[in-house]
């Protein structure tokens, strides 16, 4: 009887009091807890929603249906509950303090949805209400944002670049305000981290400009030294990159905050930007040496097993690894990539104090040795002689990435005299076999840069070797003339003198559009008289193209010269064996391209 009437309850054919009503929810409600697979749990509640998305809010107790389907866990109709009683649209129905709380505990039902894509709507419905889209009054607005503001922690969590939307929407007026709450309780530390992150990195900006551009309007420089902070105490690694990238800090301030948190990178940064480079390379070299031992001593904490089990699965790809060989495997890489980053840290000190002036390039050159003597001399103070084997070859291999990846910097900032010089007078007692790995890293260095200009080179010939062929098709290419200075060549009647009257050594003939060519002489029109030549070759010319030959129609090819005629044929003439002047036959030579070509009679 329940389902029944519950069918007819929605459609809106009948009415039953709150009681009734109640008991078809209640029955829902105890379907919907005594279903144990998802499919029947989401037709229950669905079933519930639609039922009290029909009724009038009068139609039955909110409170007892509230606490009902709250007790059961159906979230949704539990949201659809308190998205009524905060609206307005029931104005009078409620206080400003209960809606309030049905605000809040709305906010709750998005946050602990199963759907993360679901929760993700709790910020268009904060949006909604909070700015008077839904409200009766500003007061009311105000009120909803006010309980808003204890539910924007939970809100960075789930979405700081989101939550950093609706804060530029709805506070950036209490900009500050908001971020100190967010700091005032430690829970909430890395909440206030990660708005601030969300405005600062540009992460907002990706999703919504202008917002981003209000927020970041409205930061003062103690919002950026607390994001610092922050940073500094949660995510150390970050640091250095935001103070190569940003300038909106605070130098003294950042070095102790950095030396306090034993930021090596981010201190030797702020020390060169005071102007103590010497002492910047200095602490950047020490750390270097503190992470290289410490790679050393995770090495050796290994064993020797665990390298032998390693080399025997290069060979054998169904070797089984168990847990404990991949985690020692992670760590060992985690150190390798913790030594090449404090190595890249002081080779960008080493390039951007390099070559600022030329008067200090010497003083750039002693920077980059000095990181070069360091890795040098590493294999002495690291003592792998006294190492097991494999220990030695792991670290080895190290060293030799660490050196290549230094040379590759170096010989772009150091001049290979200078280079050279440091090898040969520093090292001359020394074993070639010392210093193999340097000297092999610089040849190979140069050797790729030498590839590199080769490879250019030969591209350079290759595209000028394509021009003159493109020049030479262009030069060996006939133009089409239909008239010469407007009379026609075929079916036209120039006259006996024509020829002569606007010939003269030394002219050019140029073809202008249409086909239409014109004589001049150095740029300008010649229109003298009479001095001979011009009728022969243009009666030649017409002739020419009514004696062509059949095979230069099915090749498609008119008015070439006779040798040419010879090469198209597949034969070599005489001319050509003999290297005698090209035999001039219907057409003029076609190195005479753009001069007329007097030919005798």
């Amino acid at each position: 009887f329940l389902d029944f009437m519950a069918k007819y309850l929605v459609k809106g054919i009948v009415r039953v009091n709150k009681s009734v009503t109640f008991r078809i929810l209640s029955r829902m409600s105890d379907r919907y807890q005594g279903s144990y697979n998802p499919e029947g749990r989401q037709s229950a509640q669905d079933q519930i929603i639609e039922l009290l998305s029909a009724l009038p809010r009068n139609a039955y107790d909110p409170d007892d249906v509230l606490q009902m389907v709250e007790t059961a866990g159906i979230h949704r109709a539990a949201l659809l509950l308190h998205q009524q009683g905060a609206s307005a649209w029931h104005e009078g129905g409620e206080d400003g303090d209960r809606r309030a709380q049905h605000f809040r505990a709305a906010i709750d039902c998005y946050l602990g949805d199963n759907d993360p894509e679901f929760r993700l709507n709790v910020f268009d419905y904060a949006k909604k209400e909070c700015s008077g889209a839904g409200s009766a009054s500003e007061e009311e607005s105000a009120t909803l944002k006010a309980a808003l503001s204890s539910k924007l922690a939970s809100l960075v969590e789930l979405d700081p670049i989101r939550a950093a939307q609706l804060v530029a929407e709805l506070y950036v007026e209490d900009l500050d305000d908001v971020i100190s709450a967010l700091g005032r309780s430690s829970k909430h530390t890395v909440s206030q981290f990660k708005l601030l992150h969300a405005i600062i990195s540009g992460d907002l900006a990706k999703l919504d400009v202008v917002s981003s551009s209000v927020l970041s309007a409205n930061l003062t420089m103690d919002h950026h030294q607390t994001y610092l902070r922050l940073m500094a105490k949660l995510h150390s690694d970050m640091v250095y990159h935001y103070l190569s990238t940003h300038d909106t800090y605070r130098a003294d301030e950042a070095l102790k905050l950095c030396q306090q948190y034993e930021i090596t990178d981010a201190s030797a940064y702020l020390l060169e930007k005071m102007g103590n480079v010497s002492s910047a390379l200095q602490l950047i070299l020490q750390t270097l040496e503190g992470r290289m031992m410490a790679l050393k001593r995770t090495i050796r904490g290994m064993g020797t097993e665990f390298f032998l089990r390693t080399s025997r699965a290069k060979f054998l790809p169904d070797w089984k690894k168990d847990d404990a060989q991949e985690e020692q495997r992670k760590k060992q890489q985690r150190e390798v990539e913790g030594v090449k980053r404090i190595l890249v840290v002081a080779l960008d000190l080493c390039e951007r104090n390099a070559g600022t002036a030329t008067q200090h390039t010497e003083h750039g050159s002693q920077l980059w040795f000095n990181v070069l003597d360091r890795l040098i001399n590493a294999k002495g103070f690291l003592r792998l002689s006294k190492e097991q084997p494999e220990h030695a070859k792991v670290m080895a291999g190290v060293l030799s990435d660490l050196l290549q990846l230094t040379m590759q910097r170096l010989v772009s900032s150091v001049p290979l005299p200078d280079l050279v010089r440091k090898v040969t007078t520093d090292h001359s007692g020394s074993r070639l076999g010392e210093l193999r790995e340097m000297v092999e890293s610089l040849l190979s260095t140069y050797g790729h840069e030498l590839d590199v200009c080769k490879g250019a080179v030969h591209v350079m010939h290759d595209d000028v070797r394509n021009m003159e062929k493109k020049n030479r098709r262009i030069k060996l290419r006939g133009a089409c003339v239909r008239s010469v200075m407007q009379y026609p060549l075929v079916g036209g009647s120039m006259g006996p003198g024509f020829a002569e009257s606007y010939a003269q050594l030394g002219s050019t003939l140029s073809l202008g559009e249409d086909g239409d060519a014109t004589i001049s002489d150095g740029g300008h029109s010649v229109k003298d008289q009479q001095t001979g030549g011009l009728a022969g070759a243009l009666d030649r010319l017409r002739a020419s193209r009514r004696r062509t030959t059949d095979d230069v129609q099915e090749a498609k090819i008119s008015f070439l010269a006779e040798s040419d005629f010879t090469f198209y044929r597949g034969e070599v003439s005489e001319a050509v064996e003999l290297g005698q002047q090209r035999l001039v036959g219907r057409l003029g030579e076609a190195a005479s391209y753009g001069s007329l070509h007097w030919m005798s009679n």
